[in-house]
């Protein structure tokens, strides 16, 4: 008889960028055969934060690090099994470097919601000043 049952599919998965380079992440989500784990409608969150209780990172331009999360594939063709998760390097710029939590959800067109992964997020301070 079992005595524990983890509905916890979620993988850990740390990230370490760097301040001011643009972020760009791309997520394969796949269901145990290979195919697309996804459909169009599907919404896809990434937050970060202080600490798992605390708000959402702010930087100075911006109130809060909304990352644009972009599904790979015309808006009638999932084949493609990949979620681009981005953030532009003029936001990336102006967000603090230091260590964070974050996570990334999947909210399906029923309304299951799933994370996918979580981790820390470490934003290493940049040197060079981006030429216009």
């Amino acid at each position: 008889m079992a005595t524990t049952i983890n509905l916890d599919t979620s993988q850990r998965v740390d990230i370490i960028c760097k301040k001011g380079d643009t972020f760009s992440l791309r997520l394969t989500v796949t269901d145990s055969s290979g195919a697309a784990n996804f459909a169009v409608g599907d919404v896809f969150l990434m937050e970060v934060r202080d600490s798992d209780t605390g708000d959402p990172v702010s930087n100075r331009e911006n109130p809060a690090v909304n990352f644009s999360i972009t599904v790979t594939a015309d808006s009638d063709d999932v084949t493609a099994k990949y979620v681009d998760l981005t953030l532009a390097a003029t936001t990336m710029k102006t967000m603090p470097s230091g260590l964070y939590v974050y996570d990334v959800e999947q909210k399906t067109t029923s309304g299951v919601v799933s994370t996918l992964i979580y981790g820390t997020l470490k934003v290493n301070e940049d040197i060079s000043e981006t030429v216009s």
